[in-house]
């Protein structure tokens, strides 16, 4: 009788997922990366989604100096909104999100990261409170 499921287990494993409860997505590829932006962020769509390239430095050991690797950042749903008001060039920021990698036409590599979390830091000019005192 160890062995044999609950009923309600039993009951809950026959249900069918309740409609419109969203699925977990497995977290396999979910990465966070902190970056500095090489420009200002890039709206489209009227402002649906946006993107900015950045520059991640990947640390390598304590006796190598760490390697820029350049990643396109896409904000879209809950991210584009602050991304558009909080990032300038050279702002200092946190993204959460799926990492894609890809060669281009040439054969060149590049990396993307679908942002769903973000965290802005500080900007490498100063901020807007530190420039107006």
């Amino acid at each position: 009788m160890k062995n044999e499921p609950s009923a309600k287990s039993a009951s809950d494993a026959a249900a069918p997922e309740s409609a419109g409860a969203p699925r977990r997505a497995h977290a396999i590829n979910t990465i966070t990366l902190e970056l500095n932006a090489k420009t200002d962020v890039r709206p489209y769509d009227g402002g649906k989604w946006a993107s900015v390239p950045a520059i991640h430095n990947r640390y390598r050991g304590k006796d190598k100096p760490s390697k820029p690797v350049p990643i396109w950042v896409k904000f879209s749903n809950n991210t584009v909104a602050y991304a558009l008001m909080a990032i300038r060039k050279g702002t200092h920021f946190t993204v959460t999100g799926t990492l894609d990698h890809d060669e281009g036409e040439k054969g060149k590599e590049f990396y993307r990261i679908n942002a769903d979390q973000l965290r802005v830091h500080s900007h490498k000019t100063g901020t807007a409170v530190e420039d107006a005192a």
